[in-house]
């Protein structure tokens, strides 16, 4: 098949990167793919899929092909008027309605959304809250990650460091990612008197207003997606505090692969993940997520048998599920 992915941009970003996974996956099965982007600009992350980028997305600038997809709401009007493919998706990784920095683009959103096209959702929870809304067909769609590339260097490591390290990743900028309640978790944890050191990953260089709640001992901005394994590698637990309106985040399943404990929100895309193999708070619980941190560095075999259980599932979110679930949803005969 032709597949063309449409995207606004490039830029570093976990919904980006499974895009890209999703399109890598699909051209080593065989197919012809391109990301048609605004913004081709960016090197974070090795892929061998082509490249076109576009001022505008329209009929005069869109490729033909059999299938498209558009994966961000930006992207789904112009993708269905332009109808340059017989077949055309709009992929949501989370609804952007409740997000505060895209409450000015409700009327557009809402446009996107009422499209009628298929939706290709990155979690269930996602379609009950759409269905009630908006027109189309929905598909589910299993998280995926290359579980091998994180695999820990000393898979028989049965406790955590001393001084252990803490890992928070997100911008600290955007309020759904909670990570002002993650440092509030770190210094909670330091405040009953154990030594941690906290590791922070952005897309973002650190800001004035983070520094000030919490400095992290090691701050790496923008790194690509090759050195990732490597910053999982050096933590002993990760802290991951988003509230619901996210989608399903890469990070608790890159650090479960790597071998990393985690504690995570109890948040409906979270769901899929096995209540033995994570800790779990409610969203905006800073003293709840530092009390499961503070378990699971107090008991080595209980941050062991987290560990082991994480490798697990992890290698059970694989891509070649999704690529097969995407292969048969784009070659099903429209009506």
């Amino acid at each position: 098949m032709r597949i063309a992915y449409v995207l606004e941009s490039l830029e570093l970003s976990g919904g980006v990167k499974v895009v890209v996974e999703h399109a890598e996956g699909l051209k080593a099965r065989g197919h012809d793919v391109v990301l048609v982007t605004r913004d081709g600009r960016h090197d974070w992350l090795d892929f061998s899929v082509r490249v076109h980028e576009v001022p505008a997305f329209d009929p005069s600038t869109l490729p033909e092909a059999d299938v498209h997809v558009a994966t961000w709401f930006p992207t789904v009007e112009p993708t269905v008027r332009a109808r340059r493919a017989p077949k055309i998706f709009h992929f949501c990784q989370g609804y952007e309605a409740p997000h505060p920095h895209t409450l000015h683009r409700l009327r557009e959103i809402d446009e996107a959304y009422r499209q009628p096209v298929p939706k290709l959702l990155v979690s269930a929870h996602l379609e009950p809250i759409l269905a009630l809304r908006y027109p189309g067909t929905y598909h589910v769609l299993p998280q995926a990650i290359p579980a091998a590339d994180f695999a820990p260097p000393d898979p028989q490591r049965d406790a955590p460091r001393r001084p252990a390290t803490v890992g928070v990743v997100g911008p600290f900028e955007a309020p759904l990612k909670g990570i002002a309640i993650a440092l509030r978790a770190v210094a909670k944890l330091r405040d009953g008197g154990r030594d941690v050191r906290l590791h922070r990953a952005s897309a973002l260089p650190q800001g004035g207003a983070e520094r000030a709640l919490l400095a992290a001992d090691e701050y790496s901005h923008a790194l690509s997606s090759a050195a990732m394994p490597a910053w999982y590698h050096g933590l002993d637990l990760l802290l991951h505090p988003s509230f619901d309106a996210e989608g399903f985040p890469l990070p608790p399943l890159e650090a479960m692969a790597a071998g990393v404990p985690v504690v995570l929100t109890d948040i409906p895309s979270f769901a899929p993940l096995p209540q033995d193999c994570v800790s779990r708070v409610p969203a905006g619980d800073a003293s709840g997520m530092a009390r499961e941190a503070a378990l699971l560095l107090d008991e080595p075999w209980l941050w062991a048998t987290r560990r082991a259980k994480g490798i697990e599932v992890a290698r059970g979110f694989s891509l070649d599920r999704v690529l097969d679930r995407l292969e048969e949803i784009f070659g099903q005969k429209t009506s």
